[in-house]
């Protein structure tokens, strides 16, 4: 329980304090700690790394200009070792559940795994297989990750916060990864358009929210 309990304070302790809702340009005062070149194209571009990451799958994508760019994007961290002291898949999975007709489509989520010194990818493929999680878990060379780890401020091996972003917009907020799944979900909905966009989901889903934590 000691060594639980230490492990928890060191590396989440800095992410718990930071819960709030951050505009593009918090993140973009991280991008001076990077030592690779910064993505291009985007409205964001600048305040992330140009590398490359690989998924559970073994597909290799540029992370900024193939996953990020002109997209609604969830981006959540842990890593294998991570899930055993805070555990974040099972709560993202139910946020998969509300946003299923859409995952893959318009919305995309990604879980960047703290460690990719031991998180290989068949580590990563047994770990989103574990939880039925159908979005892509990535790694990469080390070095590239803790670039894209940075970008969100992410330091240790454990991260409290999730990211939302519609990279299309140029709009980001973060929301603990902890959090009710339907008020995660209703982040994505903020920042989605047309007739995704609703500013409400909780509102008249009473009946969900309860069955949710009941689950």
């Amino acid at each position: 329980m000691k060594t639980r309990r230490a492990f928890l304070t060191t590396a989440i302790g800095a992410s718990v304090a930071a819960v709030a809702v951050a505009a593009p340009k918090e993140i973009e005062t991280r991008s001076a700690m990077m030592t690779c070149s910064p993505a291009q194209g985007g409205k964001n571009a600048k305040m992330f790394p140009h590398v490359i990451v690989q998924d559970q799958y073994k597909r290799k994508a540029w992370f900024y200009e193939e996953l990020i760019q002109d997209k609604l994007v969830l981006v959540n961290f842990t890593s294998s070792k991570g899930e055993n002291y805070y555990p974040i898949i099972k709560n993202m999975v139910k946020v998969q559940e509300i946003i299923a007709d859409r995952l893959g489509k318009d919305v995309f989520m990604y879980t960047i795994t703290t460690d990719p010194i031991r998180d290989t990818p068949d580590t990563l493929k047994d770990l989103a297989d574990k939880f039925g999680a159908k979005w892509q878990f990535l790694s990469g060379n080390p070095d590239d990750i803790h670039a894209v780890l940075a970008a969100f401020k992410v330091h240790g091996n454990l991260h409290a916060l999730t990211w939302i972003g519609n990279e299309k917009l140029g709009r980001w907020l973060n929301k603990p990864s902890h959090l009710h799944p339907l008020y995660i979900a209703e982040s994505i909905a903020r920042l989605s358009t047309g007739k995704h966009h609703k500013p409400s989901l909780a509102r008249g889903m009473g009946s969900t929210l309860a069955g949710m934590r009941g689950a």
